[in-house]
């Protein structure tokens, strides 16, 4: 099939490699950019595939927390200019106390959900007046719900860059005293910020889906046979290449933000003797705006 300049330029955003290397890999992935990627990363030359901000939305992500449970949701408008409109300021901020009372299972639910302050009408339905009004397509594209228990559980939330990326963290601690300790307070921000910086995918390793990291050994084995280096340091290689990859991906074992020598690991031990309390990452959650799940 025909390979448009418009690819050839995704996979060099994705890879930084050339043009003709990127050309060439779509043409035997027949196009397919996915496919492309796992190619050239198997041959060696491209690192690692880009997992965020292919859709170039904007809009606003907003987060809230009331009685043990946080709210995170993401409306989406074409512009940034509207995304400050007061209209559409009104329906985020009207859509978020909707959500967090009625709290719905899915977004289908969501969408169907009907309020007083709406004028009665479905939010579905308010968001195609608000188009018709602002005359720009809007959408309500997510929303999560997390829930701690207050016995020994906190959240802890971040946004960066006024709603670009919202984050909602869940900690818990063995004794109730650290709950709401100073230390625990700054631990939370730090780990926030961390999970908005370093966009992790699980807590630990142990999290990561089964198919990524099938995929990433799968990977890494064609990478260590066609290294030249011979058959039995193998899966030392793999071995290795895996755990530089957790480091990358898996909460807990990323290097810490605003401390580099040491792992977020580290700096929740630091935490844990200064209030002499165990404590762990219990969950987390993570929205870009306009980037893919």
């Amino acid at each position: 099939m025909a390979i448009s300049a418009t690819q050839v330029r995704e996979l060099r955003e994705a890879t930084g490699l050339g043009m003709m290397a990127c050309k060439k890999a779509l043409e035997e992935a027949d196009g397919d950019m996915e496919k492309a990627i796992e190619s050239l990363r198997k041959q060696g030359q491209a690192t690692a595939a880009k997992r965020a901000g292919k859709a170039a939305k904007e809009g606003k992500v907003s987060v809230l927390v009331e009685d043990g449970t946080a709210l995170m949701y993401e409306v989406n408008s074409e512009t940034d200019f509207v995304a400050r409109n007061d209209d559409f300021v009104g329906f985020c901020e009207d859509l978020g106390t909707l959500l967090m009372k009625e709290k719905p299972a899915s977004i289908e639910d969501a969408k169907a959900l009907k309020s007083d302050q709406m004028g009665g009408q479905a939010v579905e339905s308010k968001l195609m007046e608000l188009v018709g009004k602002i005359g720009e397509n809007i959408s309500f594209r997510r929303f999560k719900i997390i829930n701690a228990d207050e016995a020994s559980e906190r959240l802890f939330t971040y946004i960066h860059g006024n709603g670009r990326i919202g984050v909602v963290v869940k900690l818990a601690a063995d004794k109730a005293e650290c709950l709401d300790s100073d230390a625990m307070k700054q631990l939370g921000k730090d780990v926030a910020m961390q999970v908005a910086a370093a966009n992790p995918v699980a807590v630990n390793p142990e999290g990561l889906p089964q198919d990524l990291v099938a995929k990433e050994k799968d990977i890494y084995t064609t990478q260590a046979q066609s290294s030249g280096k011979p058959e039995k340091i193998w899966d030392r290689i793999v071995e290795g290449k895996l755990s530089k990859f957790y480091k990358e991906v898996a909460l807990i074992e990323q290097a810490f933000i605003r401390e580099p020598d040491i792992s977020v690991t580290d700096r929740i031990k630091q935490t844990e003797k200064e209030t002499g309390c165990s404590i762990s990452v219990i969950e987390f959650g993570r929205y870009e705006l306009g980037s893919e799940e």
